[in-house]
């Protein structure tokens, strides 16, 4: 009975703590993610094992590549991670708010939402043409998109968005 107390204990303690440590840089309370992207002039952005070009270099991400930050500026450095899951130091003098999708639906527009619900028709906004690209995307929050097409903005799926490069 104490061992199962004590390990109730610890659970509760866990869940207690991990939302206050658990925010990433970009992240707020209420599930949403800041995204950016890499701001280069020419070349790809190096990512680096570690904050500063002494370091090894992970991958060459392209100019518009998706990123979430992981960790604030230090020292001219931050730590990110790539849409699809790859972690290291960049520049932050080239990683900039917002990212770009386009729209990868297969025949119909995008659907842009007042709220992350789909199941509401009422709560549709507008639609981006099946085709678009280069859709601001601003946050995200599980599968959905927060985004903006003109004067159009709202939430999307992100299953029917595909990251610009």
């Amino acid at each position: 009975m104490k061992r199962i107390l004590a390990v109730l204990l610890m659970v509760m303690l866990f869940v207690a703590v991990m939302p206050a440590t658990s925010l990433a840089a970009g992240a707020v309370s209420n599930g949403d993610t800041t995204v950016y992207h890499v701001a280069t002039q020419r070349d790809d952005l190096r990512l680096r094992s570690g904050p500063g070009t002494n370091y090894s270099i992970l991958a060459r991400l392209g100019k518009n590549s998706a990123l979430i930050k992981l960790s604030g500026d230090s020292n001219g450095w931050c730590r990110v991670r790539t849409m699809n899951g790859m972690s290291g130091y960049a520049s932050s003098q080239y990683v900039k708010k917002d990212a770009y999708a386009d729209v990868a639906t297969q025949r119909d527009g995008l659907n842009v939402r007042s709220s992350r619900n789909a199941s509401n028709k009422k709560n549709i906004k507008g639609s981006i043409p099946h085709g678009t690209t280069h859709v601001t995307v601003t946050k995200i929050n599980g599968n959905w998109a927060y985004v903006k097409w003109g004067r159009l903005q709202g939430w999307s799926s992100l299953s029917y968005l595909r990251w610009s490069r």
